[in-house]
């Protein structure tokens, strides 16, 4: 729903592209019981670079499973080069410049951070960043949590046990308003005094700790920007799954 919705808000406009480029940045790598992830560029603008589109994708190496490694980089690969499609899409109709003759610089930015990283799970956060006019540009983020022995992508309803989610708002809640020192959510900013988390929430792991993400307009003004609930293990002990791919102790 999240990629839909940028997409429907994307302006129209249309240049011929002149650039094509990729690049490997660099190689993230420590111990043996981690990956290896390297960090791929793609870029490419117009000739005056009225509009340019600079992608941030990883690739990972040191998997004891080839295959499940292959299926993993492909579709990171294709998750990220989304904004791909949607700079195609918005460049293809030339009526934009003819009502909007004067100078603009469109943007499209996509890039991520490693989260959790082991040889049997790996968490990336993928983070979007797009100007096509306005007062400001428009972001999201989104999480990414791979079972490694199989290559899966988990949602929270494969962590989190079923029926258990009110423990879970009520944690996120807490959260939040311990963050912003508030006694209510209201009081902290947010448009409600109430939180949904739906089975596809965006999510990521950090070591110990469940992080719950929501975009800006998600449950908050612009202003407060990317609002996130860090949520101690040892604090939904009781509703976590067993087996899970990372430790939970």
């Amino acid at each position: 729903m999240k990629k839909f919705f940028i997409l429907m808000c994307l302006l129209v406009f249309s240049n011929q592209l002149s650039a094509c480029n990729y690049s490997l940045i660099s190689n993230t790598s420590s111990s043996t019981d981690t990956l290896t992830i390297k960090t791929i560029n793609y870029s490419n603008s117009t000739s005056d670079s009225t509009a340019i589109i600079n992608i941030d994708y990883p690739q990972i190496t040191g998997s004891a499973n080839s295959s499940t490694e292959s299926k993993i980089n492909q579709f990171l690969e294709e998750e990220f080069k989304q904004s791909i499609i949607w700079f195609d899409e918005v460049q293809s109709d030339s009526a934009f410049f003819e009502d909007f003759p004067y100078e603009m610089q469109y943007t499209f930015e996509t890039g991520f951070q490693t989260a959790y990283n082991s040889t049997e799970f790996l968490s990336i956060v993928l983070s979007h960043y797009q100007y096509t006019g306005g007062a400001h540009g428009n972001y999201f983020a989104l999480g990414y949590n791979i079972d490694m022995k199989n290559g899966n992508v988990l949602s929270l309803k494969d962590i989190i046990k079923k029926d258990s989610f009110d423990l879970l708002i009520y944690e996120c809640e807490q959260a939040i308003m311990e963050k912003f020192e508030a006694n209510s959510l209201i009081d902290a900013g947010l448009f409600e005094d109430e939180i949904e988390i739906p089975d596809d929430q965006d999510f990521y792991i950090m070591p110990g700790i469940l992080v719950l993400q929501f975009d800006p307009y998600e449950i908050g003004p612009y202003s407060m920007g990317e609002i996130t609930a860090e949520i101690p293990f040892e604090k939904i002990k009781d509703i976590l799954k067993d087996n899970l791919p990372f430790p939970t102790n």
